[in-house]
């Protein structure tokens, strides 16, 4: 994995309730050099960190269900707050549905679990990239 150009002025918004999945995605984006991760165990919370009066995330990454409101309600929130604001959902149910309803909500990336820590580096790496 090779570090982000500009990583150390990167800022991520990790909502995620699973604490191992939230140590891989952390350790992840440690090896990326993102500076700083603002990490939420639940919807209500991520989306407390999502304001107008705010500088936006340069990077949103979301588990689909949270207590507290699910990734989708977070993605809905993001993209009325911030409207370009890459965002990444992760599922362990990539349905028809699921991308359906993630695709009408312009998510920018989705990534089905169980993941390898390089697919999630990779798929990080091309939406700070864009």
């Amino acid at each position: 994995m090779n570090p982000l150009r500009d990583g150390a002025r990167l800022r991520v918004l990790l909502a995620e309730d699973n604490a191992f999945e939230a140590r891989l995605i952390q350790g992840v984006l440690r090896q990326l050099g993102v500076g700083m991760v603002a990490h939420h165990r639940d919807g209500a919370g991520a989306m407390s960190a999502v304001t107008a009066d705010m500088t936006p995330f340069d990077l949103v990454i979301s588990d689909w269900n949270m207590p507290n409101g699910t990734g989708l309600d977070l993605l809905r929130h993001v993209r009325d707050v911030w409207k370009h604001t890459p965002f990444l959902m992760l599922t362990a149910h990539a349905t028809v549905d699921f991308v359906k309803a993630a695709k009408a909500n312009a998510v920018d990336a989705y990534l089905v679990k169980p993941f390898a820590p390089r697919d999630l580096a990779g798929r990080i790496t091309q939406l700070l990239s864009a």
